[in-house]
């Protein structure tokens, strides 16, 4: 009878780990100890993370220095060059805002307010007039990832010219394909709209109401001694000024990238998401809004409007839930909202310094293990089955991709 009994807890337990109901959680020290293992590993020179929990800040650590030199260590009020977490926080929130408002719809072509989008041939010209709002913001606009433009000879308005006449690689709303140039038209259909530059717009529309007094494009060089530098680029450090070349060409201010901020800051903005667009008595957004741009435009595909959500081995760890919206920076930054279990995550280091390919692989190791590890910190362990666990933590604590 005995021999049974162990057969049948043997059978249950293989069911168990089958289904993922017995997975081994991963463990680690401390958060501030993996910081410390991450840059002492070079996945970044130093770095701020804070985790909130509802209106509670969970944790807030600064680790590291501003470069390898370590003559600066890092400050938890630092300003970071964002990157594409530019595409959100900025741009689609500026979409969020004249969408709500009735200035802007999804379905708009976007020709509406960017003539100029057309060329290089007449073919192209009629595909571009099919151009939406929504293609735009759900990267399936057709345009590739990015060019060069910055590498031209020429006046702002040239390249703006150029980036209009992008030739689309396939019909709008047919693929997915992550790209810059798209969130570029999305930024001046934003000035268009408003007939404003876009960060005077979302200045006046966004970070001030919140009260994000240390967000906007073009820091005050005031501010330099506060600012985390990023690449060394020919012998130059990129030091309060946009790492992205193509923004920083087209004068600093841009729709896909050009925004600095804090993790305090960025904090605000988290709080105001969670508590569905009001914060401090402040009304940014209404409830519907959020649902609308934060929710999957396709179950098969982790693209909202603007926004992203997780699957594959994703930065936000292997417990974010499904119901959760984020977005990645390429300078070494990510944000991650999670509306179910009233969470959001921070990261933001310098990851390209001293060059970009210092990011590979470990910046990307070091950050999905931190996102994991902030929610055991928080007890929430429930695996999300959409998110893989990177090859290098499976090997480590033994947990089951």
């Amino acid at each position: 009878m005995r021999r049974y009994y162990i057969m049948a807890i043997s059978i249950i337990l293989t069911i168990l780990s089958l289904t993922g109901c017995a997975n081994k959680t991963l463990k680690y020290d401390s958060l501030t100890n993996i910081l410390e293992d991450a840059v002492a590993d070079s996945a970044w020179p130093g770095g701020v993370m804070m985790i909130g929990q509802g209106d509670k800040i969970i944790y807030h650590q600064a680790i590291g220095y501003h470069t390898y030199a370590q003559k600066q260590a890092t400050k938890k009020d630092d300003i970071f060059d964002l990157a594409s977490i530019s595409k959100v926080v900025g741009t689609t929130s500026a979409v969020m805002k004249l969408v709500e408002n009735g200035q802007l719809s999804l379905d708009d072509f976007a020709v509406k307010y960017v003539p100029e989008l057309q060329g290089p041939n007449d073919v192209q010209t009629a595909l571009k007039k099919t151009i939406t709002v929504r293609h735009l913001l759900t990267h399936t606009a057709g345009f590739e990832p990015f060019r060069l433009f910055y590498e031209m000879d020429c006046s702002v308005e040239s390249r703006w010219d150029s980036v209009f006449q992008s030739e689309l690689k396939t019909k709008p709303g047919v693929n997915t394909v992550y790209s810059d140039i798209g969130l570029m038209v999305m930024g001046k259909i934003v000035e268009s709209v408003t007939g404003m530059a876009q960060n005077k717009y979302l200045k006046q529309a966004i970070f001030s109401p919140l009260k994000m007094e240390d967000t906007d494009y073009l820091p005050d060089p005031a501010l330099l001694n506060r600012i985390v530098p990023t690449e060394i680029i020919k012998e130059k450090l990129i030091h309060g000024y946009v790492h992205d070349e193509n923004t920083h060409s087209l004068g600093g201010v841009a729709g896909h990238a050009g925004l600095f901020s804090t993790a305090p800051d960025l904090s605000r903005f988290c709080r105001m998401m969670l508590h569905e667009g009001e914060l401090d008595c402040v009304r940014i957004f209404d409830p519907e809004t959020i649902k609308l741009f934060t929710t999957r435009i396709n179950p098969n595909n982790s693209r909202c409007l603007g926004w992203d959500s997780p699957e594959g081995e994703s930065s936000g760890g292997i417990y974010i839930s499904s119901h959760s919206f984020g977005h990645t920076g390429y300078t070494g930054t990510s944000l991650w909202i999670d509306a179910e279990n009233n969470v959001y995550v921070i990261l933001l280091t310098n990851a390209v310094h001293p060059d970009r390919s210092y990011k590979y692989p470990n910046y990307f190791d070091w950050r999905q293990l931190l996102h994991s590890v902030a929610y055991e910190e928080l007890e929430l362990t429930k695996r999300n089955p959409e998110v893989k666990l990177k090859e290098r933590w499976v090997e480590k604590f033994g947990v089951r991709r």
